[in-house]
């Protein structure tokens, strides 16, 4: 039963198909002729063998085709890996090169690529044994090669001679030797090497055309304003504008006066990435501005290259002029890949303070008090004694305007707590400071908070209160850094104090 069910499994199934209804209408016939039994038997074993060995026929020419079929499709293979349009190598893991296109002689003829493809192969059988699972065993690198950028399209496949078994037992010795061999030729790789030069360089010129826009502002005006003549004043600021407008000129940038110490100024990439090699030397240009009264005339800069707009760009230099200023100016900072980038800065810090500044800021801080529920007042993590010192005098201001008012201290540096403990002693400040808990307890919508001797939210001693209050003061002395608290409402930063 078994031999017949292989028999008929050989036929194709419309075969199958006709030999059934044919020997029901042999059946029928001899039911109704019996005579006719035996010669229907005879002939339907006859259509059973033509059927047989017309199936068999039809088989070995469909088996022929699909051989003559597969050469093809090699010849064609072979043929269009020696006719490659782009450079083509297959090598060994082990270094041995098994064969090159003309393509690849031709373009890499010039010089010895040897080192550099024994490199390449290095990184490539790293990257196999390092990663597994690498889809459709293809890797793709970008290298360069000679002032041109190639990608490197790698295929690999396990060499053969890994499948080749030690037929030789005898010794333990040649064994030993098969396998560091074999192991040495872990893969084949095949590797097309694609010329993206073009590519690369429209890429570049893209990216080098794209606008950055900048803000240059004039440090200290106000100095310059108050200490010397009408005349001269006009001189100082004529000679910093003609300096702008010829270093802009260097690098085909546009400069624009916008209000009476600040410039906006545009510029491609291109140009920013030699003005970051030449360290922004405006800022020394600027300083060499000679004034009677000895007055050094400065420079703060600030750039930026992010943004979807052009109008993102520019409210990005504007936070990026701040963190300038408030590290005490004469320097330039750009902002590129999220991060700050600073250029100068080496002039001791000079007061920068009038009494119209200093005024303005204490009406401003002294409005907010009053407005506010309540009053916290924070310096930094393990206070010393200038932060606590400060926080302290803050409250002595705030206690004058009769608010609720407390200082926060969760963490005393070293020294401190006899301070602390003595401080305690006076009525005045035996409930002045509190710890964390209370303040965070304490914190709402409607609290002033003032942050002295720090602007860095993760440097504050309790960074929470942050989110919590309502209001920010900042009033500090550092150098701008870019972890500050952005969401201050009223700042005074003075570097020079």
């Amino acid at each position: 039963m078994q031999s017949n069910n292989n028999f008929f499994d050989k036929l194709v199934s419309k075969t199958k198909i006709y030999l059934v209804i044919i020997a029901i209408l042999l059946i029928i016939i001899c039911i109704l002729k019996p005579i006719i039994i035996i010669p229907s038997i005879i002939v339907y074993i006859l259509i059973i063998m033509y059927t047989y060995w017309t199936n068999q026929k039809r088989i070995a020419e469909v088996s022929e085709h699909i051989t003559d079929l597969t050469l093809n499709i090699d010849k064609v293979s072979k043929r269009n890996l020696i006719n490659s349009p782009f450079p083509l190598i297959i090598a060994e893991t082990g270094g041995n090169i098994i064969w090159k296109s003309t393509k690849f002689v031709k373009e890499f003829g010039e010089f010895d690529i040897s080192s550099i493809l024994d490199n390449i192969i290095k990184e490539l059988e790293l990257e196999i044994e390092n990663n597994t699972n690498l889809k459709n065993n293809q890797i793709i690198k970008k290298i360069v090669i000679n002032n041109k950028n190639y990608k490197i399209i790698c295929e690999y496949a396990k060499s053969k001679s890994l499948d080749k078994k030690v037929v030789d037992k005898k010794t333990a010795d040649k064994r030993n030797t098969d396998k560091k061999v074999s192991g040495n030729k872990k893969y084949t790789l095949t590797m097309y090497f694609v010329d993206e030069t073009e590519i690369v360089n429209l890429k570049n010129d893209y990216e080098n055309s794209q606008v950055c826009i900048g803000i240059a502002m004039i440090d200290n005006y106000e100095e310059i304003i108050q200490r010397t003549s009408g005349e001269e004043q006009i001189q100082i600021f004529s000679q910093i504008e003609k300096k702008l407008y010829d270093w802009a000129s260097e690098f085909q940038g546009l400069v624009l006066k916008t209000e009476r110490d600040t410039f906006v100024w545009i510029c491609e990439q291109k140009y920013l990435n030699s003005l970051e090699e030449n360290k922004f030397n405006i800022l020394d240009s600027i300083k060499e501005i000679n004034a009677s009264s000895k007055i050094q005339s400065t420079l703060s800069i600030a750039v930026s290259s992010e943004g979807n707009s052009n109008y993102e760009k520019y409210k990005l230099a504007k936070n990026a002029i701040d963190i300038a200023l408030g590290r005490g100016g004469d320097q330039a900072v750009i902002r590129k890949n999220g991060k700050y980038v600073f250029f100068g800065g080496r002039t001791q810090e000079l007061e920068k303070r009038t009494k119209v500044k200093a005024r303005s800021v204490a009406n401003a801080l002294e409005e907010l008090i009053l407005e506010a529920e309540n009053v916290i007042i924070m310096g930094h993590t393990n206070s010393d004694i200038d932060s606590l010192g400060s926080s302290l005098g803050i409250y002595r201001l705030v206690k004058t305007l009769n608010k609720d008012v407390h200082v926060v201290n969760s963490n005393a540096g070293i020294g401190l707590e006899s301070f602390i403990e003595y401080a305690k002693r006076e009525k005045e400040y035996e409930e002045a400071i509190i710890g964390k808990e209370e303040a965070i307890e304490i914190t709402n919508s409607n609290t002033l908070l003032i942050v002295v001797d720090t602007h860095k939210r993760n440097y504050s001693d309790v960074p929470e209160l942050v989110d919590l209050a309502g209001k920010i003061v900042i009033i500090d002395h550092h150098r701008m850094s870019t972890d500050y608290i952005d969401n201050a409402v009223l700042t005074f930063q003075e570097v020079y104090a």
